[in-house]
């Protein structure tokens, strides 16, 4: 009795005994705050918003949740989650003991000790049980890597879900951006249209040199010849947006221009500390691998221990079927406890473990680089965002120059008093600090859209 209770605490004592090693996190990677951060005396505090509140235009609402709804990648992504889900609770009852209900009938003929031979039949009916004691952490480690890998799944998936966001985001205004230009030239063909019929009349009336006239009409079927590629580029707009969402877009969700859209993006303010990258989506799901591969070395290691299973059958046996039943049947039972303890592989656990340890290191670099590689894509954001403010007011300013200095060419020309030649040239300056200054705000909310990706986000997978 007492050797039993023995057994049992030793068993209970070893049971709670685990191989996995502790991760050695480097801390000091990533300075403790921003480049470019806003200034801790302005009191504003990190805003971390939900997609529906970082977005305010309605039709882009509506693009995005199609998105969601049909995009292939995160289709996918979730798919992989199931998966992982699946194995995760495969590892898990492993925990538990397996049992099952078994019947068996056992013929045989086999010779007898007067020479003759006979026939017998066993019939059986048993429950059996069968359990693996984890002495040395192996299957907790097992569902403890089960369990890690699909966290990190998961946050997989978050990270695709966020860049979807993304990318439809920054489709959609480059979308709006192009029709704008599109508009622009347009605008600029009238003129020049206008310009080439004045030019024209002139050379008829012989106030004006051939050379004008041809100079007036190169200079709008140049435009021609660039509305028609900005109408080409509108076209693979739409079809990489149409990919995005994977489906057709309705009519009503295409945008009419860019002015709809300048205020349709929450502008995120990022607080001082370097710590909440540490909620980003890739680095949750890197951190998560880095544990599941050392849970791995656990595994590997207890490989290298003995592993004891116990194995017991209990049920009824006859040499009938009819009696099986019927009470004549004799009740039998076994309990095989089995133990295995590995003394010669060649060398295959030695090489298990360190396969294990080189990729613990791995992920251990590969977290790393990803929360230094967060670091730089919010500091690159925060960088842009400081000057692109006085990027766009320097932008307006070059257009109302231009328009001033195109009006005054124009009317010189009419009353005779300059040359074709300033007209062109001043024309063009105009229109293309218009398109330069549709640029300039596509690259805000690009900006917008890199700040709210680069922290993070604030999205969820169920």
């Amino acid at each position: 009795m007492f050797k039993f209770l023995f057994i049992i605490i030793n068993i209970l004592i070893f049971t709670g005994c685990s191989l996995k090693p502790e991760i050695a996190y480097n801390n000091s990677i990533i300075p403790p705050k921003f480049k470019n951060a806003v200034d801790k005396n302005t009191k504003v505090e990190y805003i971390q918003p939900k997609w529906e509140d970082f977005v305010k235009n309605d039709k882009l609402k509506k693009l995005i949740k199609l998105a969601l709804e049909n995009n292939r990648d995160l289709k996918i992504s979730i798919l992989n989650i199931e998966s992982a889900r699946a194995t995760y609770r495969i590892e898990k009852s492993k925990y538990f003991p397996s049992i099952e209900a078994k019947a068996n009938n056992t013929n045989s003929r086999n010779i007898t000790s007067n020479n003759n031979t006979e026939i017998s039949r066993t019939y059986s009916s048993k429950f059996g049980a069968s359990y693996e004691l984890d002495l040395f952490g192996k299957i907790r480690n097992s569902n403890d890597f089960a369990l890690q890998s699909y966290l990190a799944t998961k946050y997989a998936t978050t990270a695709t879900k966020i860049s979807l966001i993304s990318e439809v985001i920054n489709s959609w205004n480059t979308l709006c951006a192009n029709i704008e230009q599109l508009k622009i030239l347009e605008k600029s063909i009238e003129n020049l249209t206008l310009s080439y019929e004045l030019t024209q009349k002139k050379f008829d009336m012989g106030i004006a040199l051939i050379d004008d006239a041809l100079s007036a009409k190169t200079s709008l079927k140049e435009a021609e010849v660039t509305l028609l590629n900005q109408k080409t580029i509108i076209e693979k707009n739409k079809n990489t947006l149409e990919l995005l969402v994977s489906t057709t877009i309705p009519k009503n969700l295409i945008p009419s221009g860019f002015e709809e859209n300048e205020k349709s993006l929450m502008l995120i303010q990022p607080g001082i500390s370097s710590k909440v990258l540490f909620s980003r989506p890739d680095i949750i799901q890197a951190e998560y691998n880095l544990k599941a591969k050392n849970a791995n070395i656990g595994v590997a290691r207890a490989a290298f221990f003995p592993s004891i299973s116990l194995t017991a059958d209990y049920g009824l046996a006859s040499n009938s079927l009819s009696s099986l039943f019927n009470g004549n049947s004799k009740t039998v039972w076994s309990f095989i406890p089995s133990i295995n303890l590995p003394i010669f592989k060649g060398g295959e656990n030695m090489a298990n473990l360190d396969y294990a340890k080189a990729q613990q290191k791995i992920a251990l670099a590969q977290y790393e680089k990803t929360i230094q590689s967060a670091f730089k894509d919010v500091s690159d954001a925060l960088s842009e965002r400081s000057n692109i403010t006085k990027q766009l007011k320097a932008q307006k300013d070059l257009v109302n120059t231009a328009k001033k200095s195109y009006d005054i060419s124009l009317n010189s020309y009419k009353y005779g008093l300059g040359n074709y030649l300033n007209v062109l040239i001043s024309q063009k300056k105009f229109f293309d600090s218009k398109r330069a200054l549709i640029d300039t705000k596509l690259s805000e909310l690009i900006n917008r859209v890199n700040l709210y990706t680069s922290l993070g986000g604030n999205e969820k997978i169920d």
